[in-house]
């Protein structure tokens, strides 16, 4: 263990002030610091987050990419539940509003305007395809699932504002889309 040096306390020989023994903190070391040295978690954090941002991101595209490659080239929907991707919609329009609100990256404007995009564009594809929907197999009764995510995006809000009521709406909804 390494100690750190404080500053401040009782004076020492040398005029400088330092704290007494027993306040001197012990700092914890851990396997990958003897290694590599400190660690700056903040850093790593923040990187972290990015590179698992992007792959997310492009995961996320890469499957509706699929599941619009499936319906085209099955000119079907059978098997894609219309109440899921509903769902979806519904998060996307809600949450991607702060497009209007304030200004953001290119990256993030592409994103946001796909998903809101295709999944228009999906359920366009539901209402051409009509004839190969499965009704009886999606089963999902929406009221069920909205009424009480109104209700809890008003009751548990942060704020009082329309943004942060459909904010708050599309995480709950989300919940159930996945």
């Amino acid at each position: 263990a390494q100690r750190r040096k404080r500053v401040g306390g009782h004076p020492t020989r040398s005029g400088a002030m330092e704290k007494p023994p027993q306040a001197v903190a012990k700092v914890a070391v851990d396997s990958m610091d003897k290694l590599h040295g400190d660690t700056n978690f903040a850093t790593l954090a923040e990187h972290s987050w990015n590179i698992f941002r992007y792959v997310g991101d492009y995961l996320h595209l890469f499957g509706i990419l699929v599941l619009l490659g499936t319906i085209g080239k099955n000119k079907s929907v059978a098997g894609i539940s219309r109440s899921t991707q509903f769902l979806y919609f519904l998060v996307f329009i809600t949450r991607y509003l702060d497009l209007f609100d304030h200004s953001q990256t290119a990256y993030l404007v592409f994103f946001k305007l796909t998903y809101i995009g295709t999944s228009i564009l999906v359920l366009g594809l539901f209402m051409q395809f009509d004839s190969t929907y499965e009704r009886r197999n999606d089963t999902c009764n929406l009221g069920v699932i909205l009424v009480p995510c109104v209700i809890a995006a008003f009751v548990l809000t942060n704020e009082y504002s329309f943004m942060e009521i459909l904010w708050t709406f599309s995480e709950f909804i989300e919940g159930f889309a996945m």
